[in-house]
């Protein structure tokens, strides 16, 4: 169901939602991504994705707390912080984590005929194959730097960059096959709606 939600749907949820992080409190954070773990059910494949990207932020948020507190930052300060962070990536997930090559086509297929455009869009979807490429190989080299994080990120940067040409001509392959487009299903649409409202509503909390 998350998969086929129109991605200008998706970016304006992922816009509310970091506009109202600016000024909410720590009540409404956690019904917001509470909120946000519940749509999470309609795929359940998002909570592995969600877990992954937190094992990357583990390690900030440790010398961010090491260090705030030599620092004497008040707990309920560090608290909030922290809390805003994993917010920023349970949305993050939502936004960008189910995307794919057909619906971000079919959704920005009225771009192509501008310049400017064709651009953007190729930029975007390189994006998209490179982050599926490194989580490849991160996933790969996970047995041979099982106790080095930096030595693995390093590793699957370095080999994911190999696949930087394949990567090109995936796009342009892409983006003139126009019958793999796939159109948004209305169903999706309509609880993306749903979903929207509720997040506005409970920002009003």
């Amino acid at each position: 169901m998350l998969t086929d939600q129109h991605l200008l749907l998706r970016l304006t949820i992922m816009l509310v939602a970091f506009t109202g992080n600016l000024g909410s409190s720590f009540k409404q954070l956690l019904i917001q991504s509470a909120l946000f773990l519940l749509f999470f059910l309609l795929e359940p494949a998002s909570y592995l994705r969600l877990l992954h990207a937190l094992r990357f932020i583990l390690s900030f948020l440790t010398a961010y707390w090491l260090i705030a507190t030599l620092l004497g930052t008040p707990f309920p300060t560090m608290l909030l912080f922290s809390l805003r962070l994993l917010f920023f990536i349970i949305v993050s997930v939502y936004t960008f984590s189910h995307l794919t090559l057909p619906r971000v086509l079919h959704d920005t297929s009225f771009l192509l005929k501008y310049r400017w455009g064709n651009a953007l869009i190729q930029y975007l979807l390189a994006t998209i194959l490179f982050i599926q490429s490194f989580q490849q190989h991160w996933t790969a080299s996970q047995t041979e730097f099982k106790h080095d994080l930096s030595a693995r990120f390093w590793h699957s940067l370095k080999t994911c960059n190999r696949d930087t040409a394949s990567i090109s001509q995936k796009v342009e392959a892409s983006i003139r096959d126009e019958q793999s487009y796939a159109e948004a299903k209305p169903a999706s649409s309509l609880l993306g709606l749903t979903f929207l409202c509720l997040l506005i509503l409970l920002g009003a909390v």
